[in-house]
């Protein structure tokens, strides 16, 4: 029998939450081909984990009652990066942009992409509960700045799964 735990996504002070210590089971590289022949590698890492103070008492519950929600809060990063056809290679810039200077320097809004790769990233938080994140772009632009190594700069919004598996 599978015990299903509703995650509560309320927002509550991290004063209710205790941090979990985790363990890295799988925390792979996703990749996408971009309209323009650039490969978008992109990988979600997990960096702190709070779960409310009383949460495996509420776990245990969920194993016999419905309808039980446990809190959890995550700190992440999104870390992205590209392999640019030699046609979209630019000036190599040091520059750091701010988010509004690349908001006002997109030059290809919406840009379609195929995925290559995309698997889940697994976490083992203690108490023995699974954590799957599978982070998916929803929405890829590029911009005409470049990085230091001259490829093109791409603003990606990205999407969240994320399952709970309780040990058994």
């Amino acid at each position: 029998m599978e015990t299903k735990v509703d995650l509560d996504t309320t927002k509550k002070s991290l004063i209710d939450f205790k941090p979990i210590e985790f363990e890295v089971e799988k925390e792979v590289w996703n990749k996408y081909r971009l309209e323009d022949d650039a490969i978008l590698k992109t990988k979600f890492v997990l960096i702190n984990a709070f779960a409310e103070k009383d949460f495996e008492e509420k776990i245990k519950k969920a194993r016999t009652e419905k309808g039980i929600k446990v809190g959890f809060e995550f700190q992440s990063s999104n870390v992205v990066g590209v392999v640019a056809p030699r046609n979209l290679i630019g000036e190599p810039s040091n520059q750091r942009y701010s988010p509004q200077e690349l908001e006002s320097s997109v030059v290809k809004d919406e840009m379609d992409f195929e995925t290559i790769t995309e698997s889940w990233n697994a976490y083992r938080l203690d108490g023995g509960i699974l954590l799957k994140v599978r982070n998916s772009p929803i929405r890829v632009r590029r911009t005409s700045k470049f990085d230091s190594r001259g490829m093109p700069i791409y603003m990606v919004d990205f999407v969240a799964d994320v399952k709970f598996i309780p040990k058994k």
